[in-house]
């Protein structure tokens, strides 16, 4: 389903209009008993029909609420398009101030269209949508009743060093050595021509390693899997691997060949997962594809999501920190200087001050939002972990990973975990407490 959504909601001298594209669940939904709206608002990528058909926990709160299921996705990602490509002239209309005006009018213009005129809104988000549905509370308080804003990165920063060393905080101190230990090595054979050259036959790289800018793009290869195995540890997903499975693995052998031997069969094993091909190390050649501004591209979300960070929240994770396993070849130069290449010299910095003026970064003061997260998820570090607000509850989940309350539940879900749904439970009723339709 579309609706029309303006350009540039901020210029009323601009009369252009797209479609925004969304998707609706009413199973449960019980019209006639006033049942609530439960919309989940889009983030980096595309909505999807299992948004609202079973993937996340919202239908199940849908099916004990009887609430109409939502998902709306955010404007420059999957196929809601408002201008016709990704060019930086079409991409000035890409923030998330832009995106949360979209899901306002969404909410007017739907509930005029399916006569919902005093229906009770609540929306749901995680990561980026986590804090897109933090920020509809705040600024759009009478539109939207209560918030869960689960592993909202709210609180914008340039240099996102602490995200490396949570998870060496996370895979333990035996892993984390042994991922130093790789770090070395790999560092060790970057230094000398014939290294090099083993190293590309090693992982199978697309291109030979030669600038700096390719060293740490190397790096960043090397390291995704692991950071996203911990990131997404046991999130009720079906998933590749999970941190006691990949410790096991890089723990095998003790001489540097065993030692290398056992992070290449795990890098392996989760590239393979992943569509496998060659290692991408040519910095030159990734921004060649992040240059295509084709909004439907296989990149297009890629660089959506790049211009994003560039322009107003960094989170640019770097190796700034003695704290961590991965080595200091990530750097925040490396960031910027890919911001500036994609899209201009003038784009030399983001706009992080302006972000946290916006919304108030974790010291959002707002009303009626849940805010989850894990304490093994990097990016709980960015969140909201404590307030002085009554009505914002701010809920730190040991041992879970990112978003993993918005999944549906699972036998093996931790205590924390089973309880943050039960409190989330409890807060959507008493935001239900007044007249819904």
């Amino acid at each position: 389903m579309w609706v029309n959504q303006p350009v540039d909601h901020f210029n009323p001298s601009n009369t252009q209009v797209w479609q925004q594209k969304y998707y609706i669940n009413d199973t449960f939904w019980d019209k006639a008993n006033s049942g609530p709206i439960f919309v989940l608002v889009g983030g980096e990528g595309p909505a999807s029909p299992m948004d609202v058909s079973g993937e996340y926990v919202i239908n199940n709160y849908a099916q004990q609420f009887g609430a109409m299921v939502i998902s709306v996705e955010h404007r420059f990602y999957g196929d809601s398009m408002p201008l016709p490509d990704l060019s930086v002239e079409s991409l000035q209309y890409l923030t998330s101030a832009q995106a949360l005006a979209d899901f306002a009018n969404f909410q007017k213009t739907v509930t005029a269209e399916l006569g919902l005129e005093g229906c009770t809104w609540i929306s749901f988000g995680g990561s980026y949508s986590g804090s897109l549905s933090a920020w509809f509370r705040l600024k759009y308080p009478s539109l939207i009743a209560g918030a869960i804003a689960s592993s909202a990165p709210v609180n914008p920063v340039v240099d996102f060093f602490e995200y490396f060393q949570v998870v060496q905080n996370s895979i333990g101190p035996q892993c984390a050595a042994r991922v130093q230990n790789v770090t070395n090595i790999v560092g060790g054979m970057l230094n000398t021509t014939k290294g090099r050259q083993q190293l590309q036959v090693m992982f199978n790289t697309c291109d030979p390693i030669v600038s700096d800018l390719d060293v740490a793009t190397f790096m960043s290869e090397l390291n995704d899997g692991i950071c996203e195995t911990v990131q997404y540890n046991y999130d009720n997903r079906p998933v590749v691997m999970n941190i006691p499975t990949m410790c096991d693995i890089l723990l095998t052998g003790t001489t540097e060949e065993e030692m290398m031997a056992a992070f290449l069969k795990f890098y392996n094993i989760y590239n393979d997962a992943f569509g496998g091909g060659c290692t991408e190390v040519n910095y030159e050649a990734l921004l060649y594809q992040m240059k295509d501004t084709d909004p439907f591209s296989e990149v297009a979300a890629a660089r959506s999501w790049t211009w994003q960070t560039c322009i107003e929240f960094g989170y640019f994770q770097t190796g700034d920190s003695n704290n961590q396993p991965f080595g200091d070849y990530i750097t925040l130069d490396w960031f910027l200087q890919q911001c500036q290449d994609l899209f201009g010299t003038t784009f030399t910095y983001p706009n992080i001050q302006w972000t946290y003026t916006n919304y108030g970064g974790s010291a959002i003061a707002s009303s009626n939002i849940v805010f989850p997260n894990g304490s093994i998820d990097p990016w709980h570090i960015l969140g909201v972990l404590e307030t002085d607000i009554p009505s914002e509850t701010t809920l730190l989940m040991n041992g879970t990973a990112h978003c993993s309350d918005l999944f549906t539940p699972s036998p093996y879900d931790l205590p924390d975990l089973v309880k943050t749904r039960q409190i989330e439970v409890e807060q959507i009723q008493a935001w239900l407490s007044g007249p819904t339709c």
